[in-house]
């Protein structure tokens, strides 16, 4: 199921606008064969993500009637509906895009490729400790990220053990006396500490330079 989705193109666009589609990473284009359009999502980046696309147009028979919902791999172009041209009608139709990074996006291949860099064995004997609270949202899908990728962690609930996240706030504070600690999950690599995670997006920029 998607979740956490952000709405990337929040008002209806017309064909003649499908490239003020704004998501880096995530586009719509179209195949155009006689009257015979087919849509299709291209994901450019590295890792997955779930869209829900809805069109509206009264100048098409269409293959499905429903918005869309469909999980886009990275590196690919998926074919996501077909649609005809109904006769006299100019073909026109307008959409709403939907994007969400997939929770579990980050994935390990057999050659340890990892997203846009190299990962090496070595990950797996690092020390990686990620903070948690109960109410934090985004935590058991920072989790999943981890152990999708099979690497080990020991976790930390500050809802039920404070001692080891004040020493630890204790020994980077000395370091970076202004940071701000407020923000839940916090994840700590190795000497390397992570405290402004606020989504997903977030968290996985911060393994990205961890383990570049």
């Amino acid at each position: 199921m998607i979740r956490n989705l952000t709405l990337i193109l929040i008002t209806l666009v017309s064909l003649t606008a499908l490239a003020q589609n704004n998501h880096k990473y995530v586009k719509l284009s179209e195949k155009i064969t006689g009257k015979r359009y087919e849509i299709f999502i291209e994901n450019t980046d590295s890792i997955s993500y779930d869209i829900f696309l809805k069109i509206e147009t009264n100048d098409f028979r269409r293959s499905s009637e429903r918005p869309i919902l469909q999980t886009i791999a990275g590196k690919s172009k998926k074919k996501v509906l077909t649609m005809v041209k109904l006769n006299g009608k100019p073909g026109k139709y307008t959409y709403i895009l939907v994007v969400n990074e997939v929770s579990y996006a980050l994935e390990v291949y057999n050659d340890y490729e990892i997203v846009d860099f190299k990962l090496d064995k070595e990950i797996h004997n690092k020390n990686v400790v990620i903070y948690t609270k109960n109410d934090c949202l985004i935590c058991p899908d920072a989790k999943h990220i981890l152990t999708k990728n099979k690497i080990n962690y020991t976790e930390y609930n500050l809802d039920k053990d404070t001692t080891n996240y004040n020493k630890v706030i204790k020994e980077f504070k000395a370091i970076k006396p202004k940071s701000d600690f407020n923000k839940i999950p916090i994840l700590k690599i190795e000497n390397q500490l992570y405290n402004d995670i606020g989504s997903l997006e977030d968290f996985i920029k911060c393994l990205r330079e961890a383990f570049n």
